[in-house]
């Protein structure tokens, strides 16, 4: 899997470029660095979360926060498996934690987490108009 630190191939539309870039300033700011990848087919995102400046990331993550290393969720990003999942209760109270702060993080930024990984997400679309807000603005 490649992950990208830059705007990433999946990242076409202004919305969603600019909704990356402003998850990407929000973590450099905690130490902590974005890198993407495209789940092509899927209309989704890869993500995963590396440690930048340990000290700085503290405040906001949990576990071993080793320089250059990803933030522990308790799977690899990019794998599938029954502990990467948002049911599982396998996994550490600094897992959960770590994966419960993403979440937030990439909902604040209107992202939706797919069930089947922490790691998977979906922009959520632009709001469409109601169907007599068409016509009536037709008209």
């Amino acid at each position: 899997m490649v992950w990208d630190t830059g705007t990433g191939s999946c990242v076409v539309g202004e919305r969603l470029r600019t909704a990356v870039a402003s998850v990407r300033t929000v973590l450099r700011a905690q130490g902590l660095a974005l890198k993407t990848t495209c789940q092509a087919g899927q209309g989704a995102l890869g993500v995963r979360v590396d440690v930048v400046d340990g000290l700085l990331a503290s405040a906001v993550v949990r576990g071993p926060l080793a320089e250059g290393e990803p933030v522990d969720m308790g799977t690899p990003a990019g794998v599938i498996g029954a502990k990467a999942g948002n049911d599982s209760e396998d996994i550490s109270p600094d897992v959960q934690h770590n994966r419960q702060w993403l979440r937030a993080l990439m909902a604040r930024h209107q992202f939706d987490n797919l069930p089947n990984a922490w790691w998977h997400f979906a922009h959520q679309a632009a709001p469409q108009p109601a169907v007599a807000e068409v016509e009536l603005a037709e008209r």
